[in-house]
């Protein structure tokens, strides 16, 4: 299998991709739009994890802010919130994604109210209604004995030089993207905001509402710091990022609710690649599918954007090196869609076409890996 892979890698780097020259009008559509920014409450939920030992939430790339996290915080361990965190984590997965939907489900502190009450799912399925409420409660708790506002207070300055130097990034986005290639355009607002806490983690999610409105989330992290001990945050590192968080918030859903038109195409493609797609914490067919249109649409989005398509070659190399091996062809049949869009007016209805796509990849696959001396 492996050889078969390096083979299909080697054919992969010849291929030429080649994208249109679009003006990037992103500046005027922009404006509505909140600035990106930092976000107490996921600074708070992102140091509650870090407290209760969650690994993706103990990245130490930004070491000084990591430092004053711990000389401030590390008091506080034995609070009962914490206690509770690394139970929810232990015992029902609380982790990665749930832990920023708890985030976005919140007002800002110090009230921490729910925003849309809490249920079975909301904020998450992984903690569930009872869990979730007494989580909140904690949380108030926490924010008032651990003097999170001291914390957060003391740290204004270096908020505004992230938000400031994230400018770029954002007004690089082209925005009205999405509703072009989706055909929808969720009535809600979208928010960039940028983690200083979260290393190389990254997260796409939204708040959904009981009268239809969404507000979508690209939840960024810091992983790269300069010589002054700042955040560095450029396009070329940060922009894809951007791109693919969003689409989350437009793709999973879609996965969701068509679950068994591919169901058993992505449980067979699973099964091929369970382990490369483990070590990504990508741990069923469902987060696989969902991650790999999310990462064929940014594709999409950079051979429209980039003329040359280098950045598009290099997303999609990186991809099929990730386990994402039909992803060239997913990226070639979202071409077909983005070509006949009086048929395929909305993603949600191209959605047979990749449906039969998925299911030829998944015949196939058993003859493309099978080796024969």
């Amino acid at each position: 299998m492996k050889k078969c892979i390096l083979l299909s890698c080697i054919l992969l780097c010849s291929v030429v991709v080649f994208g249109q020259n679009t003006k990037n009008s992103n500046q005027a559509v922009l404006s509505p739009y909140p600035l990106p920014k930092v976000d107490k409450r996921i600074e708070l939920l992102s140091i509650v994890f870090r407290l209760a030992g969650n690994f993706e939430y103990n990245d130490d790339v930004y070491r000084s802010y990591v430092s004053d996290i711990h000389n401030h915080f590390d008091k506080y361990k034995d609070h009962p919130l914490i206690a509770f965190a690394t139970e929810m984590r232990d015992k029902n997965g609380v982790s990665f994604d749930a832990v920023m939907c708890m985030a976005i489900y919140l007002s800002q502190p110090p009230s921490l109210d729910q925003v849309v009450p809490f249920s079975s799912k909301i904020p998450e399925r992984r903690w569930g209604q009872d869990n979730a409420n007494k989580f909140a409660g904690l949380l108030r708790q926490f924010y008032a004995d651990a003097k999170c506002a001291e914390f957060f207070q003391a740290h204004e300055g270096l908020y505004k030089t992230a938000q400031e130097r994230f400018m770029p990034v954002y007004e690089a986005l082209d925005i009205s993207w999405y509703r072009q290639y989706y055909g929808v355009d969720p009535e809600g607002s979208r928010n960039i905001i940028i983690g200083l806490g979260l290393g190389g983690g990254n997260y796409g999610t939204k708040v959904e509402y009981p009268d239809g409105k969404e507000d979508t989330y690209a939840i960024m992290g810091t992983w790269s710091i300069d010589s002054t001990n700042k955040p560095v945050y450029t396009v070329d590192n940060n922009l894809p990022t951007i791109i693919h968080e969003f689409n989350h918030s437009y793709v999973n859903h879609l996965i969701a609710k068509h679950e068994k038109d591919f169901e058993s195409s992505g449980t067979k493609l699973f099964d091929l690649v369970k382990e490369g797609m483990g070590n990504q914490h990508y741990t069923s067919w469902q987060i696989m599918m969902n991650e790999s249109l999310v990462r064929a649409s940014v594709i999409r989005y950079l051979l429209k954007h980039n003329p040359d398509g280098k950045a598009a070659r290099y997303q999609l190399i990186s991809d099929f090196g990730r386990g994402f091996f039909w992803m060239k062809g997913l990226v070639e049949s979202l071409g077909v869609y983005e070509k006949n869009r009086a048929k395929y007016p909305t993603l949600e209805s191209y959605l047979p076409v990749l449906a039969d796509f998925y299911n030829k990849v998944a015949k196939e696959s058993g003859s493309m890996f099978d080796i024969k001396e």
